[in-house]
């Protein structure tokens, strides 16, 4: 048994040394990595008071009406932050593209609501193709307007406004 050992050859010093510089490298860098991703104490966010919630129609979240070139979708938002938000960016996702519309007038003070129920949200059902997703991003007035995109929300449950 020990015969069969004896003429085994292990690794080369340089190769071995080449190959725990590597291995060291590539560690270093996930945990670079993962270290960079961590928030640790960021008091100058000035989006971290902001909630958004969408508030339920029924069975959807969202509705949508009219056909072609004029559709449009309602919603209700309720404002559950800390702080008022001075608009909202609202990104439409359907089959054949995306919409982004923006709604820079608007002010939903908190603990209040906001409810779209005009037809002012227009969407393009020939362009766009059918709602699949919408996505409420807050803006918040600070020195500047500040989007808020961490702190979006988003509407899977569509439905047909009656």
């Amino acid at each position: 048994m020990l015969r069969f050992f004896k003429y085994k050859k292990g690794v080369s010093p340089l190769v071995a040394t080449i190959l725990l510089i590597a291995f060291a490298v590539a560690l270093g860098s996930v945990v670079m990595n993962w270290g960079l991703n961590l928030e640790l104490g960021k008091s100058d966010d000035k989006c971290r008071n902001i909630e958004i919630k969408i508030r339920s129609m029924g069975v959807a979240e969202v509705c949508f009406g009219g056909v072609n070139q004029n559709g449009y979708i309602n919603f209700i938002l309720d404002n559950t932050g800390l702080v008022d938000v001075n608009g909202l960016a609202i990104w439409i996702i359907g089959d054949k593209g995306t919409r982004l519309y923006e709604l820079d007038n608007v002010t939903i003070k908190k603990g209040s609501l906001f409810d779209k129920k005009d037809k002012q949200v227009t969407y393009d059902f020939l362009t766009y193709g059918s709602i699949k997703q919408v996505q409420f991003i807050p803006k918040i007035k600070a020195q500047n307007i500040e989007i808020c995109s961490r702190y979006a929300v988003k509407a899977e449950k569509i439905g047909v406004c009656s």
